[in-house]
């Protein structure tokens, strides 16, 4: 104010002093704590501003009683308020940088100073109001009292507007946080360009450290090289000398040799000549008398001829050894220049050695004291990181804890305001009831008047109720077009993006399909991918084959590689379609399932099916495993006259879509005739697995299987097993058995292959148990059996046939049954032996009807049961 005292507040009755000064505390506190979260440089700013802000009071004039007289600012009524618009936060700024806070004593004893001190924090009104011209109001009179209670009165006081000083305040606190979000954002910024900047450094340090060890690896081995080089030479230079020296001695002894063969030769010719005068002379003297002197003489002679020939033969047994003599000086020679070269080269060898030993501790040791340095860098980065996470984990809790104390000081002035003022309140809220009570009351008057008015319209005018009749038929009308386009255009959709017509079964899944279906396998709820095989019997070596193309499929999609395609053939219901399914998921295809009997009917359009079939294989993410049944169909060998034009053009579109090997796709084809398949379909096929009959083993599993599946479990029949088999079907631990039409767990493992009980290899069959006998475990192996030659399916179609016997049992017992006798068991498995050996003895010879009369009329006549013997060439003809 203009004499320096700031106006007093109104309390209400029962609050004293103390509790009055509480909530600008209480406000100064509340500003306090978002002052660390700002920078360093503006915290002083900010407390000179709460400062400024902490003295202003809330409440309007002590003087002035009536809610009109306070400040139009504190009220939130919009309806009041003009020329809304954003203010200046800048120029806010500036003028509370302009404002000078002022300490002050009161020049009058007022009573108000009875419980402060004279000398308090202001403003001087004349000083605030060129700058903020805005903050100070000027009052006609202000009355106040002295410290003895003697009201005194001032007359055309200034009065600062505490709500602008405020609303100014706050103003420059938003515009200190515009900014010092800037701020922080820019630091930020800086802060990652400084990271990169010192990552590439170190990057560029670590590049430059490694250069400088090549460029000493590269002078060590120049070095080495060098060295090399220079013994190189050397014992180069002395080979050619050696060399040198070893020439001219070979020539020295090439001219010895050469003239000691010329004196050896002239030695051989006077030899030659002086033998030939001999003889000459000893013929002549011998012809000319043959007396006893001459024959003397002629001993002589022969003696002197013996003697230059030994003469002659030592000299050339000399010249020889000299030549040996010679050879063996030069290999002599050789063999010490080879070794002393070796010898050099092993010493050059051991000085690289021992250099390069040297070089690589060299390295270790730079390597270590890198590595050191690099763990001290990090421990001293991770030290330094651990101070920061501890400082910046005191920080948050000294903020809750600040954010706490203000949340309870907040609560609690504001359960003491509601406390205060509850009966305000609640006339308050009764009020308003009321008033929503009043509206809704006359709104549903008000909608209750429109809606009678309308139907009074509508049914006063023939017009208007026609024009509403029409409106509901058109309506009707239009929701039944709409449905019915939506069907067409369903179909058309579905034709033109769904999957082929072909295509009678697929796996295809959405990306939503694929996300559940993890999630089932994380939660444990559905197979791990890999166990497709896991509940499947097959034989050993059928087995080995089927999961060597299963890997070597799996393997290829992983690698990008071109896909195999195979052949599956056997007799039906062996399980060909089943495994060529868990083959696709286990490979992780999609699979698609076609019949070739589909392709005939398409005629001319069959080319064009196909073509789509492999466009929408060729959409598919994971690649496809297409198996088309019954392949002989449609793709039978061309030899044959019977085929028609069409069925040859979509044999010929086949072959063309699968004869480049490609990762797309592998082709499966399943067929009962193999050897009708035309001999390209045979050249594209990669592998072909026989898929047989099941063995006794199998039999007895599969037995197990459907007794439990069709009887025991829907029809609550129990049997007998053994009491450590019990306890693990009990548990579902017993192995599963797989077969052509499908896999089930629980069932006991049977017992090993061996001799079958009553033939001639094994041991003789037991004794039929009474007809009143419940089922067993011996029963139903004994039930495997007698289904020798029986597909899977065949089985399956037993147990069904089973079961309509129990059921129509059932419908004439009325007690029931709680185990199933041997004798309905044996009798249906006779009776469904009799009619798959019936059923083969046609296929081989035809049907022809004959009547046994010792059958009663109403019973369709059986033929006796053939012995596997007889029936196996009829079979093979087959």
């Amino acid at each position: 104010s203009s004499d320096g005292g700031p106006p007093a507040r109104p309390r209400p009755a029962g609050v004293g002093p103390a509790a009055e000064m509480a909530v600008p505390h209480g406000e100064v506190m509340a500003r306090h704590v978002r002052a660390p979260l700002l920078p360093m440089r503006l915290s002083a700013m900010l407390a000179a501003v709460v400062g400024l802000v902490g003295f202003c009071p809330a409440g309007g004039n002590w003087l002035l009683q009536c809610s009109s007289c306070v400040d139009q600012a504190y009220f939130a009524d919009d309806k009041i308020k003009e020329n809304v618009r954003d203010a200046d936060l800048a120029v806010l700024m500036g003028q509370l940088k302009q404002l000078r806070v002022r300490e002050f004593d009161h020049r009058e004893d007022e009573f108000y100073n009875k419980f402060f001190s004279k000398r308090q924090l202001g403003i001087m009104a004349q000083e605030i109001q060129p700058i903020m011209p805005s903050a100070v109001a000027f009052l006609p009179e202000r009355r106040w009292t002295n410290a003895k209670g003697v009201s005194n009165m001032t007359k055309n006081v200034m009065l600062l507007r505490d709500s602008h000083l405020l609303m100014a305040a706050i103003g420059s606190l938003q515009y200190l946080a515009q900014k010092a979000e800037y701020w922080d954002t820019t630091i930020e910024k800086l802060d990652k360009d400084m990271i990169s900047v010192v990552e590439e450094q170190q990057d560029n340090r670590r590049k430059r450290e490694q250069m400088l060890d090549q460029i000493v690896r590269t002078v060590a081995k120049v070095e080495v090289l060098q060295f090399s080089h220079t013994k190189t030479e050397e014992g180069i230079v002395r080979l050619e000398a050696d060399v040198q020296r070893f020439k001219t001695l070979s020539d020295d002894n090439h001219a010895a040799v050469v003239l000691g063969l010329d004196d050896v030769r002239n030695r051989t010719v006077r030899q030659d000549m002086n033998i030939q005068a001999f003889k000459d002379e000893f013929r002549a003297s011998v012809e000319r008398e043959a007396r006893a002197d001459l024959v003397e003489k002629r001993k002589d002679s022969e003696a002197g001829l013996e003697i230059a020939l030994v003469k002659r033969s030592i000299e050339r047994l000399r010249w020889e050894e000299e030549q040996k003599t010679i050879l063996l000086r030069e290999e002599e020679l050789r063999k010490s220049e080879d070794h002393s070269s070796k010898l050099h080269g092993a010493r050059v060898a051991k000085e690289m050695e021992k250099k390069k030993a040297l070089d690589m501790e060299l390295m270790s040791e730079q390597e270590l004291s890198n590595m050191r340095q690099e763990d001290a860098k990090q421990k001293g980065e991770k030290e330094l990181l651990i101070l920061r996470l501890q400082s910046d984990e005191r920080r948050a809790e000294m903020g809750v804890q600040e954010a706490i104390e203000k949340s309870k000081i907040e609560e609690e002035a504001k359960i003491r305001a509601a406390r205060e003022n509850e009966d305000v309140n609640t006339r308050h809220m009764q009020a308003e009831m009321q008033e929503k009570r009043a509206q809704m009351l006359a709104a549903i008057r008000q909608t209750a008047e429109i809606a009678s008015s309308w139907v009074y319209n509508v049914y006063s005018s023939p017009s208007n109720l026609l024009m509403g009749i029409g409106s509901i038929i058109c309506c009707v009308g239009g929701v039944y077009l709409m449905r019915e386009m939506a069907i067409l255009l369903r179909e058309q959709l579905n034709k033109r993006l769904g999957r082929p017509s072909l295509v009678r079964k697929t796996n295809r899944k959405t990306f939503f399909t694929e996300a559940s279906t993890w999630v089932l396998r994380k939660l444990r709820l559905k197979k791990q991918h890999g166990a497709e095989f896991d509940d499947v019997v097959l034989h050993p070596k059928l087995q080995e084959q089927v999961m060597r193309l299963a890997d070597a499929t799996r393997s290829a999609k992983k690698r990008r590689m071109p896909l195999q395609h195979a052949m599956f053939y056997g007799p039906p219901g062996t399980g060909k379609t089943m495994v060529a399914q868990r083959f696709a998921e286990y490979s992780g295809l999609e699979y698609a399932i076609m019949s070739g009997g589909d392709v005939a009917p398409l005629e001319e359009q069959a080319v064009t099916e196909l073509h789509k079939l492999f466009t929408w294989v060729h959409r598919s993410r994971r690649g496809v495993l297409l198996f088309i049944d019954e392949a002989d169909a449609f793709l039978a060998s061309r030899k044959g006259t019977g085929m028609s034009e069409s069925l040859r053009n979509a044999l010929t579109t086949m072959l063309y879509h699968t004869g480049t090997p490609t990762s797309q796709f592998m082709l499966v084809i399943a067929t009962n005739r193999p050897g009708d398949l035309d001999s390209a379909v045979l050249d594209r096929l990669d592998e072909a697995i026989e898929f047989g009959l099941p063995d006794l083993d199998a039999r007895s599993q599969m037995v197990q299987l459907y007794f439990d599946m069709y009887i025991a479990k829907p029809l609550s029949i129990s049997w007998r097993r053994p009491p450590d088999k019990e306890a693990k079907v009990a548990e579902g631990k017993g192995p599963a058995v797989a077969d052509a039409n499908g896999v089930k767990k629980g069932i006991p493992p049977a017992t090993a292959p061996g001799p079958v009980p009553g033939t001639a290899l094994g041991p003789p069959a037991p004794a039929a148990d009474p007809l009143g006998a419940d089922v067993d475990e011996s029963a139903l192996k004994e039930a495997a059996r007698r289904l020798s030659g029986f597909s899977g399916r065949e089985i399956s179609k037993l147990f069904t046939s089973l079961q309509t016997h129990v059921l129509y049992g059932l419908q004439r017992n009325e007690k029931g049954f709680k185990r199933l006798p041997k004798s309905m068991l044996f009798e249906v498995v006779d009776s469904k032996v009799k009619e798959h050996d019936k059923t083969a003895e046609m296929q081989v010879s035809g049907y022809n009807y004959e009547m046994q009369h010792s059958n009663p009329p109403s019973v369709p006549a059986t033929p006796q049961r053939r012995k596997p013997m007889e029936m196996l060439p009829a079979v093979v003809a087959a």
